[in-house]
């Protein structure tokens, strides 16, 4: 599998897939993820969001994540707060993966990265998500590492929130070397009740 991250000049990697064919869901395999196949990502634009509401849909249903979504508007979830920046991830020239970069999250989350001494203003990564068909083949890595530069460019603290039943995407965190500072809750609209972990990553480039 080859591979191109923005800018769009970086060399390309190979890197085979764990079964050098693919992988597998309950709704088929994604067109492609063969040795030969292309992953790039590139900055979000707006002929993309068709194409990233069809992939929020899906990761919807398998994951359960967004977990609140008010009037099921998938636009808004891609687009508020309005993004530092923001990727997306093709295969094969297909949409299957999205990040974005803010400059903030909820009182509650920024108050848990005050009390670990982040002071700086921070890049928060966000609406990092990969379709279920397109998995396990170093997406969301890609996608996460992509962010994290991005805001060490900015001079920003790199930091992320995440519900606790998330347990693929915190491990995720945990192999890239992202540290848990912080726990803390958020009460909905809806009078749920959602437990987050706070992350920070170092700002080495």
């Amino acid at each position: 599998m080859q591979r191109a991250v923005d800018p769009p000049n970086l060399p390309r990697r190979r890197r085979p897939t764990e079964s050098g064919t693919g992988t597998h869901s309950g709704r088929g395999v994604l067109p492609g993820a063969r040795l030969t196949d292309v992953v790039v990502v590139r900055r979000r634009t707006d002929g993309d969001f068709d194409a990233h509401e069809q992939v929020t849909t899906r990761v919807r249903a398998a994951d359960d994540y967004p977990r609140y979504l008010p009037g099921d508007d998938y636009h808004r979830f891609l687009t508020r707060p309005a993004p530092l920046a923001a990727w997306v991830a093709e295969l094969n020239d297909r949409i299957c993966g999205h990040v974005a970069l803010t400059a903030g999250s909820s009182p509650a989350v920024m108050r848990v990265l005050r009390d670990a001494g982040i002071a700086d203003e921070v890049g928060v990564v966000a609406r990092l998500l990969v379709d279920p068909d397109a998995r396990r083949l170093g997406i969301a890595r890609d996608l996460l590492q992509t962010a994290r530069a991005e805001a060490v460019a900015q001079q920003r603290a790199p930091v992320l929130d995440v519900v606790e039943s998330a347990h693929a995407a915190i491990a995720l965190y945990r192999s890239a070397g992202w540290v848990e500072v912080g726990r803390t809750s958020l009460s909905l609209s809806d009078g749920r009740e959602l437990r987050e972990l706070v992350f920070a990553a170092d700002t080495e480039a």
